[in-house]
């Protein structure tokens, strides 16, 4: 499956933002959480989207020092739209970024005059 172009256009900035989480500074939590809040994904669909389009593109930057290429990260999304064949779960520091963004996420929703 290919990613159409308003998919690309929806996409591109969600995946740089969360991409975010897998870099080697603290996160900004707000700015992340916005771009997830203005999205039209459902809470589950923007999970989905962290664990099976972003994670396993930038996954081993948790272990890198080197930042993420918007361009390189786009063009690896695309190249990988496929669903996975099975999931393996995250360790559990993997899983923080989430329990930390999705209730921003929620928030921001419900008041976005709160959005910085």
């Amino acid at each position: 499956m290919r990613f159409s172009a308003s998919e690309l256009e929806i996409g591109r900035p969600l995946w740089i933002a969360l991409s975010d989480l897998y870099l080697d500074t603290v996160p900004e939590w707000g700015r992340i959480a916005g771009y997830c809040a203005r999205s039209p994904f459902s809470i589950a669909e923007l999970q989905r989207i962290l664990v099976d389009e972003v994670h396993p593109v930038v996954h081993a930057n948790l272990w890198s020092v080197d930042g993420v290429y918007e361009d390189w990260l786009v063009a690896s999304i695309v190249a990988r739209r496929r669903r996975p064949l099975f999931r393996l779960p995250w360790p559990e520091d993997c899983r923080y970024p989430w329990r930390e963004l999705k209730p921003l996420i929620i928030a921001l929703r419900r008041h976005p005059e709160r959005e910085s």
